[in-house]
């Protein structure tokens, strides 16, 4: 049996779900909690806690304890949940993948080290140590973020791992989407990491793409994603390219700022970014309100 087999949840819809705040900058964790009990209650299949656009990096280690925790307690079980263990530092990473499943997290979802000037070999020193923890991990390949890139052959050699079981794949590169596929993609889940690329990963073959708007608007990414699943891609490209102004918004005002104010219009929890990044100001957001409406979210 392979990995893919054997963790067969690992695939569709993943949601990136936003960590609201309250104005004072502090995590709104009664907030998060309604976001949790919204989307174990949609179509997707999967909740991620602290991935990029959940702003990890912004907390310190009890605020990324609180948010894990709290996260699989209001999902009662209901989806998988993936939580975000990364840190550029292999010792800060086992102690919280090692929280993460500890708490009951069904997965972990790590980057490579940043900032520190690594090679390849410590690279997967930082996985090989993280691997022990015996809990199924997402490597996340993020090469505009990290700093560098995590090739296909090395993300293959990465999945040889026994607790390597998804990958996902964050390059803009095509190519390196079609090698990765082309090496593991048979054995290993392999995801696409941006929602602006969600059609034409799809299309080429990966299982499924993590999505932050889902944290607000699930059903038109399960909607996409179910579509392809069916051959008809017509319509999933009908629904992709109605979400074009979107992705324009989200491009100026900043991705998890978006969704934030867009939860907020529906009745769950957003608030302020947390600094350093800016929230855009009210006149600034004013802008949303009509392609909300134009791209049939509201």
């Amino acid at each position: 049996m392979n990995k893919k087999e054997k963790y067969p949840w690992m695939k569709g819809i993943q949601t990136i779900l936003t960590t609201p705040l309250h104005q004072d900058q502090s995590v709104d964790l009664e907030g998060l909690k309604k976001n949790v009990d919204f989307g174990a209650k949609s179509k997707v299949h999967a909740l991620i806690a602290l991935g990029t656009q959940g702003e990890f990096y912004a907390f310190d280690t009890q605020e990324r304890k609180d948010i894990i925790k709290a996260t699989v307690e209001a999902n009662k079980g209901r989806k998988p949940v993936i939580a975000g263990t990364s840190d550029s530092g292999t010792l800060p990473a086992l102690h919280m993948t090692k929280y993460a499943k500890e708490v009951g997290a069904d997965a972990v979802i790590v980057t490579p080290p940043y900032y520190s000037a690594v090679t390849l070999n410590d690279v997967y020193r930082h996985f090989e140590v993280l691997n022990e923890v015996g809990i199924p991990m997402v490597v996340y390949n993020a090469p505009a973020r990290q700093g560098y890139n995590l090739t296909p052959d090395f993300l293959q050699k990465l999945c040889d791992l026994e607790n390597m079981v998804a990958i996902k794949q964050a390059t803009q590169n095509i190519v390196e989407h079609e090698k990765t596929l082309a090496l593991i993609g048979d054995s290993v889940a392999v995801f696409g990491g941006s929602e602006a690329f969600i059609y034409p990963i799809l299309t080429l073959g990966c299982v499924g793409s993590s999505t932050t708007a889902a944290t607000c608007f699930p059903q038109i990414f399960v909607d996409i994603y179910d579509a392809v699943e069916a051959g008809n891609f017509e319509q999933a490209k009908k629904l992709y390219d109605s979400l074009e102004p979107f992705r324009r918004i989200c491009e100026k005002l900043g991705h998890a700022a978006v969704v934030k104010y867009a939860s907020e219009k529906i009745g769950l929890a957003g608030g302020p970014m947390r600094l350093p990044l800016p929230t855009p100001s009210k006149e600034q957001l004013k802008a949303v309100d009509p392609i909300l409406t134009q791209c049939g979210l509201l």
